[in-house]
């Protein structure tokens, strides 16, 4: 029997087949919308304010309605998203995924700015952070630097950018590609925050160099504080430093972390990324 797929669209459970796409959909036509990944285990969703904080804010920039259900609505939206999850059965371990989008009308200047919120759950197989056991490979993506603006720090659904590079890393058989930006410093990873450790210092990009401003980024900086790590996140960062560097590590909201093996004709351990993933998973 083939297990039904469902989604919950302005807080109204469907199946996938059932559901109808509105040839009209500003994120289909525009890339008009935005969107935030979160993991859920065990009645839990991880870092949920700190998601929907993130989530208002990158609305507002954008000149979105923000509607009731993720202000003074916040704990019924919640349940909203666990009727989902456990409809679904994925009550264990769950990837979240809520798309906001303007709602249909305009060309280029919207009609409106009230939106619609889609909600997409897949099953994940752990209920806590995993650290991966083989080290990924990983080198740049040069061939479009990524733009550095106010919505260079958003996560949009006008993601053509990170495909190509997607393609990249698919085409040079990478597990990974680091973005650069117009002045050829360090963002990011295609889909992860990137951090890197030289002696007692951990560094991670800043935000003015155009990465995503990441709920996990900000965890692993208030973790790695906590541990009396020294942390550098106000400083560009080029190729060098990572050639330099003694461990790298990139993290998700999804995956916690994970830990760079190689980089170019570099070798890195991971004893940093092992204490940070265990601190981790004692908090989330």
């Amino acid at each position: 029997m083939i297990k039904e797929n469902y989604i919950s669209f302005n807080g109204k459970i469907f199946t996938e087949n059932n559901f109808k796409f509105d040839i009209n959909n500003r994120a289909f036509l525009y890339g008009d919308g935005l969107f935030e990944t979160m993991r859920a285990s065990s009645g839990k969703i991880h870092f949920f304010y700190e998601h929907i904080k993130r989530l208002i804010k990158s609305m507002k920039i954008l000149k979105m309605e923000v509607p009731t259900r993720f202000t003074s609505d916040i704990l019924g939206f919640e349940k909203e998203i666990f009727r989902l999850i456990n409809k679904s059965k994925y009550q264990k371990s769950a990837r979240i995924r809520l798309t906001i989008y303007r709602k249909s009308g305009g060309l280029y200047t919207p009609t409106t700015n009230e939106v619609n919120y889609l909600i997409k759950t897949e099953k994940l197989e752990h209920t806590d952070y995993q650290l991966n056991k083989e080290g990924l490979f990983v080198d740049t993506f040069d061939e479009i630097a990524k733009p550095t603006n106010i919505l260079s720090n958003l996560k949009l659904t006008s993601s053509v950018f990170f495909v190509l590079a997607g393609i990249y890393k698919k085409e040079n058989n990478l597990n990974e590609c680091i973005i650069l930006n117009n002045q050829n410093n360090i963002v990011e990873a295609l889909s992860s925050n990137l951090f890197f450790v030289k002696d007692k210092y951990i560094y991670t990009p800043p935000l003015s160099s155009g990465c995503l401003n990441g709920i996990m980024r900000s965890k692993i900086i208030e973790i790695a504080k906590s541990l009396n790590y020294n942390l550098i996140d106000n400083l560009p960062l080029n190729i060098n430093n990572l050639i330099n560097a003694d461990e790298i590590f990139l993290t998700n909201a999804i995956s916690g972390i994970k830990w760079v093996l190689a980089f170019k004709q570099k070798r890195y351990y991971n004893k940093t990324s092992k204490i940070l993933i265990n601190k981790l998973n004692s908090i989330a």
